[in-house]
C-alpha cells in the first residue's frame, strides 16, 4: 500500500517499466517529472469532487484589519483549503449569502458571528481510500509514460485505468454514510437547494 508521495511516484514508475527513485530530490528525469506534476495532479483530483475523506468544516474569524466597500464582513479562508463548498453561521448553512474574493469569504456577518467553512483539504496519503490512490497512481503513470517513453497508446490505456478507478472512488466515497445526518434536516435542505450557490461561489485557493 502506498503510504507516502514517493510511494505513489514509484508505483507509477513501476507501471511504465521504469526504475524507482529514492527521493523526490533525486537529480533524475523521473524525480524532475514527479516534482513538476505530482502536486498539481493531487490537487486536481481533490478539487473535482466533494470527497468525504478530504472534507472538513473549520471555524474561521473576521478579518478586523480590513473593510470591504460592500460593507460585508471579511472572513479568512483557512490555509490548506483546496476548495470551499459551503459556509455556516453556527449550524445553519447561509445558502447563497456568501461569495469568495481571493483567500477571503464575504458575507453578512461580524465579530459576533460563528462562521465555519466546509472545505476540501489534502489528507495524508495513508488516509486516502484505495481507489482514489490508484486513480492518482495511474494518472501519474500516464504522464510518466508520455514524458519518458512517448508511447501515446500505453499512456492512454493508463489514463483510462485512472478514470475507471476515479469512478469507483466516487461511488464508494458517496456510499459511506448518510450526508449531514448529524446536523439534521435544516442543513440537508440547504444542501438540496444549494446547487446554484456552490456553482457560483465555490473556488480554488
Amino acid at each position: 500500500m502506498s503510504k507516502s508521495k514517493i510511494d505513489l511516484v514509484n508505483s507509477a514508475l513501476v507501471l511504465v517499466g521504469d526504475g524507482v527513485i529514492t527521493s523526490l530530490d533525486d537529480q533524475t528525469t523521473q524525480a524532475l517529472v514527479a516534482n513538476t506534476i505530482l502536486e498539481d495532479f493531487i490537487e486536481a483530483e481533490l478539487f473535482e469532487t466533494r470527497w468525504r475523506f478530504a472534507t472538513e468544516t473549520t471555524p474561521t474569524t473576521l478579518v478586523t484589519s480590513a473593510t470591504h466597500p460592500t460593507g460585508l464582513g471579511i472572513f479568512q479562508i483557512p490555509t490548506g483549503t483546496i476548495r470551499v463548498w459551503n459556509v455556516y453561521d453556527g449550524t445553519r448553512s447561509i445558502g447563497t449569502g456568501w461569495q469568495m474574493e481571493g483567500d477571503k469569504v464575504l458575507l453578512d456577518g461580524d465579530a459576533n458571528s460563528v462562521i465555519s467553512i466546509e472545505r476540501t483539504t489534502e489528507p495524508p496519503v495513508g488516509n486516502w481510500p484505495p481507489h482514489f490512490r490508484l486513480a492518482v497512481v495511474f494518472r501519474l503513470a500516464a504522464a510518466f509514460c508520455m514524458a519518458l517513453t512517448e508511447n501515446e497508446d500505453k499512456s492512454q490505456i493508463l489514463l483510462n485505468w485512472s478514470e475507471s478507478y476515479a469512478r469507483k472512488a466516487r461511488s464508494s466515497d458517496g456510499g459511506q454514510s448518510s450526508p449531514r445526518a448529524i446536523k439534521g434536516r435544516q442543513i440537508l435542505g440547504s444542501r438540496q437547494g444549494g446547487g446554484l450557490s456552490r456553482s457560483s461561489n465555490e473556488g480554488i485557493i
